[in-house]
């Protein structure tokens, strides 16, 4: 499916292979990422831009002993090659000896094959100016304000190395966006897929201008303990942190993670359960990482208990393990992220989680987390969008935003039901939660 604007896999790989040729570096790898990107944003009921980006990145690792440089350019042309090789083979050549490089990996299985949907890189301006036409006319029907984004991406990834390795995969990913806005209130929705002709902007639209309805004329609440149901995007955005602090193997191996030596043991409620899956088609799929190793399934949390963690070649090599995949681009100081979450469901509807609630809130998203205290796993952030007031089974009114302030691990052992049907970002797949007595640390003016 691809076409002039984006590499395909002979000339990606030939390329990695004419800069592993230059290369004067004991061990060499290469990474080239060549993208095409259409964009269009709105605001105020109005499209007020539409872009196009085509780039292409190459990243180059050597390696002399175990020294190690890094160089990248998006400067594909003979001079630039030959000049980001010879920069990364010189940075290496002075670069502080790292006792703990594991060398780069060798060839092995090869990744299963991941090509994206031929929808999305045919989703161009005219059919993105369509999809926000349609969610427009949505907020101008309930005399609403709309702003967001409609976005359509093809990426094409190729990693070679001096011991071997070779993989390619072709990714697409589809967004859109968008927050409805009124007087005193807003609401949110979007959607994430590799098949942009799976988006359904008006459904999305009616969400957004229905939670903006609805949370209207706000009220005031005290901040406490509250029961509280999470709809997906929520709980996406606090999978996220959770993966990339608790399942992290370089923060396990720090004494970072909040799980550190409890592997084996319950740490959640025994209704999680929670997987890395970088090929289950809830996700953006992704076949390999920025090492060419094949992207592992990793069971995270099994029935409550922690299970494993992710590894790149490093962190598998200082916990005696075996990388699962998930290396980040280099240099990476970071370490190892799960970026192909799922959160099992269960078979409640949201109906059915508001009917048990005598008195709580509805939060459809966060806005601006951060951990707090990673080695409890508490993160803190502000409700936004659409936070609601549940009494007696039923949604009573909009209410003025919160800050939260939560444990994760203690949140999630406090989980009362599970929704049945789930929602994607692009590093997670969950379903909605409703957790008891969760810690809402202060309020807002809006």
């Amino acid at each position: 499916m691809s076409d002039a604007l984006v590499m395909d896999r002979d000339r990606t790989l030939e390329t990695c292979e004419r800069l592993l040729a230059a290369s004067t570096a004991e061990q060499t790898e290469v990474n080239l990422l060549a993208s095409r990107a259409g964009l269009t944003r709105f605001a105020n009921n109005e499209i007020h831009q539409s872009v196009a980006e085509t780039d292409a990145e190459v990243l180059v690792r050597a390696a002399i002993g175990n020294r190690v440089g890094v160089a990248g350019t998006n400067d594909l042309s003979p001079d630039g090659l030959r000049e980001v090789t010879e920069r990364a083979c010189r940075l290496a050549a002075v670069a502080t000896p790292d006792e703990h490089f594991p060398g780069l990996p060798e060839a092995g299985d090869e990744p299963q094959s991941v090509e994206g949907c031929a929808s999305t890189p045919a989703f161009g301006p005219a059919a993105r100016a369509e999809a926000v036409r349609e969610c427009i006319a949505v907020a101008r029907e309930r005399g609403q304000s709309a702003a967001g984004a409609c976005s359509a991406d093809l990426v094409a990834h190729a990693v070679a190395n001096s011991h071997g390795v070779r993989a390619w995969q072709e990714n697409t990913v589809a967004n859109l966006r968008m927050v409805f806005a009124a007087e005193d209130s807003s609401g949110y929705a979007e959607a994430f897929a590799e098949d942009a002709s799976t988006l359904n902007p008006r459904a999305l639209a009616e969400s957004a201008a229905e939670k903006c309805a609805r949370s209207a004329a706000p009220r005031s609440i005290e901040p406490g303990r509250w029961d509280v149901i999470l709809e997906p995007p929520a709980v996406t955005d606090a999978l996220f942190h959770l993966g990339a602090i608790a399942f992290n193997g370089l923060s396990c191996i720090e004494g970072r993670s909040p799980i550190c030596g409890r592997f084996g043991e319950q740490i959640c409620g025994p209704n999680i359960t929670l997987v890395d899956a970088p090929l289950d088609p809830r996700t953006i799929r992704r076949a390999f990482d920025f090492e060419g190793v094949p992207r592992q399934r990793v069971e995270l949390i099994r029935d409550g208990i922690a299970q494993a963690m992710v590894h790149d070649s490093r962190t598998a090599k200082l916990s005696g393990a075996q990388s699962t995949g998930h290396s980040a681009p280099p240099p990476s100081s970071w370490g190892p992220v799960p970026v192909n979450l799922i959160l099992s469901p269960g078979d409640a509807a949201v109906e059915q989680m508001i009917a048990g609630i005598a008195r709580g809130l509805l939060v459809t998203r966060f806005h601006y987390t951060n951990m707090l205290d990673p080695s409890a796993a508490v993160l803190t952030g502000m409700t936004r969008d659409g936070t609601f007031l549940i009494e007696d089974g039923e949604i009573v009114g909009g209410v003025r935003n919160l800050r939260f302030t939560e444990s994760l691990l203690e949140a999630l052992s406090r989980v009362g039901m599970i929704g049945r049907d789930g929602w994607l970002d692009g590093y997670a797949w969950a379903p909605p939660l409703l957790i008891r007595d969760f810690r809402f640390s202060g309020a807002t003016e809006f």
